[in-house]
């Protein structure tokens, strides 16, 4: 499935605007559009303009009008008269198709005919169809000039009704003119304008949000929390910040008590365990007696756990170094492999031949990887191999041949105090917990699988150097 990517609050302003206008636009287009289909004798006007303009563009490119199906095919409905002399005593017809419809109208002024005796006069006008013209209701006809070369003529085109539907044209190409074109233009400006002015208008929720992402960041890594800056911010939002920030002092605080707590509490601890264990231990040989060994030492490692737990994250807050991980792999391997061997199993390594560094706590570190390998060498039973290798790209993966993890169980492993079965698992089931909060700390994770011919396989990644911080 693929996730959409996510807008900016100026992108999403802009897009709005930008719908915005096309809505303006088009109701502007139907405005328009309904404006002209309600003024008939507008749109008569505005046909005959168009129809001298092409009379005129035809003369120019050498072409008779009078020959165009139009004129032939209405002879009642359309009709032209091109002259090359406005004053009536030199007025001569250079070309003209279906004339009695300009008859009809040669009494009305301005609309005169060759032999009318009266002046060419620019405009237009309607009136009613004379005595002998087509029947027809209402002629309107229109006077205009065109220049072709040098010459000067006059046009007179008239009509009746308008069968061809020439109307339809003349409406678009007016509203091409009047709202498409211009729409073309402001609609990209308009955007453009509000993206840019949104952008420095909410430069400071951009930076409040930058800094809200470096918190989350922080949270994962272990690092000190930063209030949010509230400069410049709209009164909308200051009170917000301002409460976010508050909240974040007290959950800040209260992780500070909780850290303490839980470090005093393993500190307390570990004297009378160690103490206790000293006493069971002169007690004489046998079953109870190493019963209670191993229950003392479980909690013990218990009590370091937790005590590792609480201070994990003020140790990467005090130091953070280059480490190897392939160098510290190695050592785990090496330090586990006695008893490892003294179980009947084996571990084998393999690595980079260079070191592969992130920036982190070594110990830390070291006490992640021991813990996953460590588990390995308990669950893979005798006679197997435990495989530990890392790559280039911060990754240790650590194959047993154990009884492997069930689906179900892949994400609550990694849960502090689960464990699948209390009564006969050993260990504090806090380990893979601990492991994970690591891997957060310097930026990576762990995630266990299956491994292809049985048993589990642990995937421990890290942050790269520059980011693990």
């Amino acid at each position: 499935m693929i996730r959409r990517r996510k807008r900016t609050l100026s992108q999403l302003l802009a897009i709005e605007m930008t719908l915005v206008a096309l809505g303006v636009s088009f109701a502007l287009i139907v405005f328009y559009a309904a404006h002209y289909l309600l003024d008939t004798q507008e749109l008569r006007r505005l046909t005959l303009e168009a129809q001298v303009r092409d009379i005129v563009g035809a003369m120019q490119r050498g072409d008779d009008p009078a020959a165009w199906k139009l004129y032939k095919d209405h002879p009642g409905d359309y009709g032209f008269r091109v002259f090359d002399h406005r004053q009536a005593w030199q007025r001569k017809i250079v070309a003209e198709a279906n004339a009695e419809l300009l008859s009809a109208l040669e009494t009305v002024p301005g609309t005169a005919g060759a032999g009318a005796g009266q002046d060419l006069v620019s405009g237009f006008t309607s009136g009613a169809a004379a005595d002998g013209a087509p029947d027809r209701d209402s002629v309107s006809v229109i006077t205009g000039r065109g220049e072709v070369g040098d010459r000067v003529y006059w046009v007179q085109a008239a009509m009746a009704d308008d069968p061809a539907w020439r109307w339809m044209g003349v409406l678009g190409q007016e509203l091409l003119d009047h709202v498409a074109l211009p729409a073309l233009f402001i609609v990209p400006a308009l955007t453009f304008a509000v993206y840019w002015t949104t952008r420095r208008v909410l430069r400071p929720l951009t930076r409040v949000a930058r800094q809200a992402g470096e918190l989350g960041s922080a949270v994962a890594s272990g690092r000190p929390f930063v209030p949010l800056s509230g400069e410049r911010l709209p009164l909308e939002f200051d009170g917000v910040v301002a409460a976010i920030n508050a909240m974040l002092a007290k959950l800040d605080r209260s992780l500070t008590l909780q850290k303490e707590f839980t470090s005093d509490v393993a500190h307390e601890l570990r004297t009378p365990l160690a103490v206790l264990q000293l006493e069971v231990s002169s007690l004489p040989p046998g079953a109870a007696r190493d019963q209670v060994m191993r229950e003392l030492g479980e909690l013990g490692d218990l009590v370091n756990q937790l005590l590792r737990f609480a201070q994990a994250e003020d140790a990467m807050t005090r130091k953070r170094d280059p480490v190897d991980i392939a160098g510290a792999a190695r050592e785990v391997c090496e330090d586990l492999a006695g008893a490892a061997f003294a179980a009947e199993k084996q571990i084998e390594f393999d690595a980079p031949d260079h070191g592969v560094l992130v920036s982190g706590h070594p110990a830390l570190i070291d006490a992640a990887i021991r813990n996953i390998v460590d588990n390995a060498v308990k669950l893979s039973p005798p006679r197997s191999i435990i495989s530990v290798s890392v790559d280039s790209t911060r990754k240790i993966v650590v194959d047993d041949r154990g009884p492997g993890v069930p689906d179900a169980q892949k994400e609550r492993i990694f849960e502090r105090f689960w464990r699948a079965d209390r009564q006969r698992a050993s260990g504090s089931g806090i380990g893979l917990a601990l492991v994970r909060r690591i891997a957060f700390l310097h930026g990576g994770d762990v995630r266990v699988e299956d491994r292809p011919g049985g048993g589990a396989r642990f995937v421990l990644t890290f942050g790269p150097a520059a980011t693990a911080q």
